[in-house]
């Protein structure tokens, strides 16, 4: 459980375990951005496993918003689910094109805390 919940909580120091321990790997286009860790791709709802931002609403949940928005703005994303869930929601990882672990550059920036 331990190994699980490292891969879940620090994806970008595990590289591609992610996508090969995934259950489902999704593709495509952002549909819809809830707030700073929740998006939809491919009409699945993806909570991004290792990221807590501010709640919607708040000034720094409203900074995290824009934030994402910038950074997935007209890129597709690959998003592993590790086929877990929270509410409606799948728990995962999503990298952009270049590689990038979408919830590490939101903690690198300072935008978000990292969910423990």
């Amino acid at each position: 459980m331990l190994g699980f919940l490292a891969v879940e909580r620090f994806p970008e120091r595990f590289g591609p375990i992610s996508e090969l321990t995934a259950l489902r790997v999704i593709e495509g286009p952002v549909s819809h951005i809830r707030d700073g860790d929740t998006i939809e791709v491919a009409g699945t709802p993806i909570r991004f496993g290792s990221l807590d931002c501010a709640e919607r609403g708040t000034p720094s949940g409203q900074v995290a918003t824009e934030r994402l928005r910038e950074l997935i703005a007209g890129q597709s994303l690959t998003c592993a689910l590790n086929g877990r869930t929270s509410y409606d929601r799948s728990i995962g990882r999503c990298t952009l094109p270049d590689g990038r672990d979408l919830a590490a550059q939101m903690i690198r920036e300072g935008v978000c805390g990292r969910y423990w």
